[in-house]
């Protein structure tokens, strides 16, 4: 079996959740956390995101998130976040494509509507 088949038996074998892309509406917060950095990605529309960073050396603003890849391969898993995977986002228009270390943690803070709760 060749390394590619082994890592796609795993991550279905594992039974690790996936986070869903399409479940973000504008104003949503999804925190993705490497073993090195923090990624904040404000949703402002479909895959479209506003990104800040905990670390200088990284980009920032618009980016398109483009899914979740199988450790260091260029196969990727549209609309999808898993640990383990590598968070996948192009910037500059498209130009440029990032690809993380693979994922420790996501997080997903929904927007608060209006109407609901709080004073």
């Amino acid at each position: 079996m060749n390394e590619w088949s082994s890592i796609l038996k795993q991550h279905t074998e594992s039974g690790d959740e996936e986070f869903d892309l399409r479940q973000l509406e504008p104003g949503d917060l999804l925190r993705v956390v490497t073993g090195h950095t923090r990624y904040d990605l404000v949703s402002i529309s479909g895959r479209d995101a506003e990104l800040a960073t905990d670390r200088p050396d990284r980009p920032g603003g618009k980016v398109k998130i483009m899914g979740c890849t199988f450790g260091q391969s260029t196969s990727i898993k549209p609309d999808h976040l898993f640990c383990g995977g590598s968070l996948e986002f192009t910037f500059d228009d498209g130009r440029m494509t990032h690809l993380t270390t693979p994922i420790k943690e996501i997080h997903w803070l929904r927007r608060k509507q209006a109407g609901e709760g709080g004073t």
